[in-house]
């Protein structure tokens, strides 16, 4: 694996990280994957299909912990998936300044924390490098209930397109995906009535992302990329 090029997945272990994982490592990245404890990090070793996927315990509330694991994955860094993140419904005249906290730092600075250390990872790739964040739907879209969370995620596209222009000169991309709500076990157990059929797979989702770091995406970058399905 020395001669692969090297991808990080942010919150690797969840259903849409643990795909774009399971997509860059079949890809032929040496690829690896943050997991916000030992157990969840487990887990992952102990799922189907993982072999190759490289897991680091990270605490994105400890911007400490982050750099660490920048440091002990190493570089250069040809590709960064950052898919950590929150969803939180409810009123805005109800929502507690606890929520409001915590949406934006695992929305929002986990995020900005994570491109400030991958930074100097990416540019050393001398073929340049692409990042791909994850927004929402929502972002674009906004809807009664779920203000706080949209809000959040429309911040998540606003970084890519500002990142994109700020790292153009070192030959990084910087996109951003607004997927729909994606076919999940948990979310159908959530919505029981939905048209699952109709929502976009992590491992749909996973390939779009997976073409955005490529090189042959190099030209694409400051967008934000619908990947809605038929939802």
């Amino acid at each position: 694996m020395a001669d692969s090029p090297r991808a990080l997945v942010t919150g690797g272990t969840g259903g849409l990280g643990m795909d774009v994982a399971r997509v860059l490592r079949d890809a032929g990245y040496e690829t690896h994957v943050t997991a916000s404890s030992s157990s969840s990090a487990g887990r992952l070793r102990d799922a189907e299909d993982t072999e190759g996927i490289t897991p680091h315990v990270v605490d994105f509330d400890k911007p400490g912990e982050v750099a660490q694991a920048f440091a002990a994955i190493g570089g250069p860094l040809a590709a960064l998936v950052a898919t950590v993140g929150g969803f939180s419904a409810g009123p805005v005249a109800e929502i507690t300044d606890d929520e409001i906290d915590r949406l934006l730092g695992i929305n929002l600075k986990s995020v900005i924390v994570t491109l400030r250390e991958a930074y100097p990872y990416l540019k050393r790739n001398a073929s340049g490098a692409g990042a791909v964040l994850v927004s929402a739907r929502g972002a674009v879209t906004g809807g009664a209930g779920v203000a706080a969370y949209s809000a959040t995620k429309a911040a998540v596209s606003s970084l890519a397109l500002s990142t994109a222009q700020e790292w153009m000169e070192d030959g990084i991309s910087v996109n951003a995906v607004l997927p729909s709500t994606m076919d999940t076990p948990a979310n159908r157990a959530a919505m029981p009535d939905a048209a699952f059929d109709r929502w976009p797979t992590t491992r749909q989702v996973a390939d779009v992302i997976a073409f955005l770091v490529s090189n042959k995406a190099r030209i694409v970058s400051g967008g934000s990329i619908p990947v809605y399905g038929r939802a």
